[in-house]
């Protein structure tokens, strides 16, 4: 083979792993969005993030590995390799990351919701105790009514 060909195929090669490393680095922000929620301003932020990233990635790629000329299987060597990783190592890898990170999670979620039971109830707890320390305690509470068997039950008591 001619030493242009292998050049083309070193080329077609190196846009399909920037094509595969494209799809690896948006892998990473879609298991960041999975992991931390966060509002549509933030997603697109990291999207516009994400593809100056990729423009800039491309350019450089074209313009040392094919000096500056854009060839349609630059192109297509970036939407294979994109296309193989998704429907390879992609298709498993967020799905089984996210779960591997939250095994690893698992024990401070249990111990922060644990931790913030506690602190809920010592917050009545002590809401109450204030209350009654000021005297507002009884005034809202509902007061049981006692009657005798047959004797209906007046619900507004005078004081």
């Amino acid at each position: 083979m001619s030493e242009t060909i292998i050049r083309e195929w070193y080329f077609l090669l190196c846009s399909m792993l920037t094509g595969i490393f494209f799809a690896f680095v948006y892998d990473q922000i879609r298991l960041f969005r999975r992991l931390w929620r966060h509002g549509r301003l933030l997603v697109d932020v990291e999207d516009i993030l994400y593809w100056t990233f990729c423009f800039f990635a491309s350019f450089y790629l074209l313009y040392y590995g094919n000096y500056g000329v854009v060839r349609f299987f630059a192109v297509l060597g970036a939407a294979i390799g994109m296309f193989f990783y998704s429907r390879t190592i992609g298709r498993i890898y967020v799905k089984s990351l996210y779960r591997i990170i939250m095994l690893l999670l698992a024990p401070y979620r249990f111990v922060k919701i644990r931790l913030t039971r506690i602190r809920n109830h010592f917050t009545i707890k002590m809401r109450d105790l204030m209350r009654a320390k000021r005297g507002e305690g009884e005034k809202h509470a509902a007061k049981p009514c006692k009657t005798k068997k047959g004797e209906a039950c007046i619900s507004a008591q005078k004081k």
